[in-house]
């Protein structure tokens, strides 16, 4: 067996050093994201603040009824939403039967004093509320919304902690857990009760959910091999922009946060997006090393950030999204799979066979007969038996000139 000649050692010494940098930019982009991108996370309305959950929140309404005024749940049951279109401004009592919200046709107001406005800033109850924050203190109200429309979290309303002995026996039924909570809301001397119950719905199984996205990695690893890698793989990657808009979607119209809130949780997928449409770009040009970062690199930003937080969503019932539960938990199971499949194939190029993506047009020009006589491109596999054919001749007739 004939040893491997320079030429051939150095390309493979190239090859296993882009591998390494690519392996290392996947650690270090994935450590960036998930340090710097909680911000982002938490105004995320699937997989970070507004979390999915098996714990459906109901309202049954409010006795005695308040004229113009209504609530409903949003954001998957972690939030409330009361609007007041009537004349006559309402007060929401807190957990210790304090002034906690105001809401009326000047906006809302929220009493910078009640314990309930520090414990409500975290979904989880808080057992520790600092001494500024007292029901017996005087209210100091701030407006926090021009619009009679508050949205608020109430532990009253929500379920946190521990499931309940009931749900642990038996996780496959369908079971009330909190068959009436009550928040007191009073109108001048008059006291209404906003009640509800809470209930405990099993999710769906995330196996099938699973099984797809590995179906889905497969599937680009096998076309990643394929003659028409180029375009394909820009497909893919076109594909999964589309599965993250879908549920970028659904986050926006489920999520009851200001714009700008809602813009710096998407920051990741913006992100993500324009970084597959260059990758896009370099595939379909055949700039294989560029468009593999930036495949790269589009990966990390659709998959590991965007998709992969919300993998819980895949086995539970309740999902802050404005769009069906079955698409949401679609898109991000595509999303994931497609992504997992990209990042391995930018990783894995030269082994998958995929070290000479060619431009797109380049495989079928290749095909196209050459006229009697020229020259087969330099590098072709008809160049080097060329080359080998005429190295060959050369060496007989040398023997044959030593021999005379």
């Amino acid at each position: 067996m004939k040893g491997a000649t320079a030429s051939q050692v150095r390309p493979a010494r190239r090859s296993g050093r882009s591998w390494l940098l690519r392996a290392g930019l996947v650690l270090a982009l994935a450590g960036m994201v998930q340090v710097g991108g909680a911000g982002p996370a938490s105004a995320h309305a699937v997989g970070g603040g507004p979390t999915a959950s098996n714990y459906r929140t109901s309202v049954r309404g409010i006795e005695p009824a308040i004229p113009g005024v209504s609530v409903r749940v949003v954001d998957g049951g972690n939030q409330l939403e009361l609007t007041n279109r009537g004349s006559q401004e309402v007060t929401l009592l807190g957990y210790e039967n304090e002034p906690y919200l105001r809401v009326g046709p000047s906006g809302v107001f929220e009493n910078e004093h009640s314990p309930s406005t520090f414990s409500n800033r975290s979904t989880t109850a808080l057992k520790q509320i600092p001494a500024e924050f007292s029901a017996d203190a005087q209210p100091d109200w701030r407006r926090i919304s021009s619009q009679p429309v508050a949205v608020f979290h109430d532990h009253r309303a929500h379920w946190s902690g521990a499931d309940p002995a009931a749900v642990q026996r038996d996780r496959g039924k369908r079971q009330v857990v909190t068959p009436n909570w009550q928040v007191p809301i009073k109108v001048g001397d008059k006291t209404s009760i906003l009640s509800g119950s809470i209930e405990w719905v099993p999710g769906p199984s995330p196996w099938p959910w699973a099984a797809v996205a590995v179906a889905l990695a497969a599937l680009v690893l096998l076309i990643s091999r394929s003659g028409w890698q180029a375009r394909a793989l820009a497909g893919v990657t076109a594909l999964a922009v589309v599965t993250d808009a879908v549920h970028a979607f659904g986050v926006w119209t489920g999520s009851t946060a200001p714009i700008l809130t809602r813009l710096y949780g998407s920051a990741t997928s913006f992100a993500g997006w324009v970084i597959a449409a260059i990758a896009i770009q370099r595939l379909l040009a055949g700039k294989l090393e560029a468009g593999r970062t930036f495949m790269l690199l589009a990966a990390i930003f659709l998959a590991l950030a965007g998709a992969a937080p919300d993998v819980p969503a895949l086995a539970r019932s309740q999902l802050p999204s404005g769009l069906d539960p079955m698409l949401t938990r679609a898109a991000i199971s595509a999303t994931l799979g497609l992504g997992a499949g990209m990042l391995l194939a930018a990783l894995l190029g030269r082994q998958l066979g995929t070290g000479r993506l060619a431009p797109a047009g380049a495989t079928a020009a290749a095909k196209r007969p050459r006229p009697a006589g020229a020259k087969p491109p330099p590098g072709s596999a008809a160049a080097n038996r060329q080359r080998g054919s005429s190295a060959g001749g050369s060496k007989k007739r040398s023997r044959k000139s030593g021999g005379r």
